[in-house]
């Protein structure tokens, strides 16, 4: 019995070892995840440990305060079951998916599982796929920086439920403000990674741009928790796309008919139908959620698309064509105009 339990305890630590510095456990983090788990040892256990696995297994140690364990990046994994050459390619699959909208902090640490998958395959009939499958991206904007001490800090108190303390930078204020919060859950939104967190005194959680955070740091303080009935969905929609909280409108558009067929193949919303089907024209109706993304989406057909209803909504559109008309009408002077200083936008 005292050899399951040994076998058990040692299985669970390697689990809980990451392929980065960045994922290091220290002993006191082992503990307290072992404890969740109903494994009760004491940390000269876990230690003794962590130095017979790293006589059979690529395990090792940093010279940090406290020392922190994971696998050795410079050694390949193991990995038991074997990867097939299917789970390899949609791994692979995965990251060039991925790649465009994550942070690159989110894939610094892919490589070791890439060079797995790419191990696999070349064993396979798939070796050479490559040839043959490619992922192109529609994205303009690269996605922002983030510093992997930032994410792991954030993922850590998710983790841990403990507060969250920071500097935070906005357009008006580029010195920062601190922050002590309850971290609720993080939002992905095309490249940019969001904390969604309660801060003491206000009746709502508020939404934080992770890459404008410094100095962020744990705080001992538990989290406030996250109450039953909060939705992180339907907060991060209503809050990252602009939605008006139950805002449907029926939406009737005609698009030109040699492009009609992307709207055919990818429907914007539920119950779209074709009305009419014309030699130049194809017009659709489909219930649609009223946005600001939304209006991006149809602005970016250009000519190729137009709206005929709701007629707020084509109003809208039209004022705020006639304002981009007027801009692009204007010519320009005939003296060289002098260069400004670029500046910075951050959405």
């Amino acid at each position: 019995m005292r050899d399951e339990r040994q076998f058990f305890r040692r299985f669970l630590v390697l689990q809980q070892l990451s392929g980065s510095r960045q994922g290091k456990r220290s002993v006191g983090q082992l503990q307290r995840v072992l404890s969740q788990q109903g494994v009760e040892t004491t940390r000269r256990t876990i230690e003794r440990d962590l130095l017979w696995l790293s006589r059979f297994f690529p395990v090792s140690s940093d010279d940090a305060r406290p020392q922190g364990w994971s696998w050795s990046t410079d050694r390949e994994s193991i990995q038991i079951p074997r990867m097939d050459s299917l789970t390899a390619l949609a791994l692979l699959l995965a990251y060039e998916t991925l790649r465009p909208i994550f942070p690159p902090a989110l894939l610094e640490n892919w490589e070791r599982y890439q060079r797995d998958a790419e191990r696999a395959l070349s064993e396979s009939s798939l070796r050479d796929w490559r040839r043959h499958v490619t992922v192109l991206s529609s994205s303009v904007q690269s996605s922002p920086r983030l510093s992997d001490w930032t994410l792991s800090r954030i993922l850590e108190a998710l983790e841990s439920r403990c507060q969250l303390g920071f500097i935070y930078h906005t357009q008006a204020d580029a010195d920062g403000k601190e922050h002590r919060v309850s971290p609720w859950g993080v939002v992905l939104q095309e490249g940019s990674l969001y904390l969604v967190a309660y801060h003491p005194g206000r009746e709502a959680p508020l939404l934080y741009a992770c890459h404008r955070m410094s100095k962020v740091r744990l705080q001992k303080e538990p989290a406030q928790e996250m109450p039953a009935d909060f939705s992180l969905l339907t907060f991060a929609r209503t809050n990252l796309r602009f939605a008006e909280s139950g805002s449907h409108i029926t939406l009737r558009v005609q698009v030109k008919r040699e492009i009609a067929h992307l709207l055919e193949e990818r429907p914007i919303g539920a119950q779209q139908t074709i009305e009419a089907r014309g030699r130049t024209w194809v017009t659709f109706r489909a219930e649609v959620e009223d946005s600001e993304a939304l209006r991006w989406w149809i602005l970016s057909f250009g000519t190729g698309l137009k709206v005929l209803e709701p007629a707020d909504l084509v109003q809208s559109l039209r004022e705020t064509t006639a304002a981009m008309a007027r801009y692009y009408a204007r010519r320009p002077r005939e003296t060289q105009p002098s260069i400004a200083a670029p500046t910075a936008y951050i959405p």
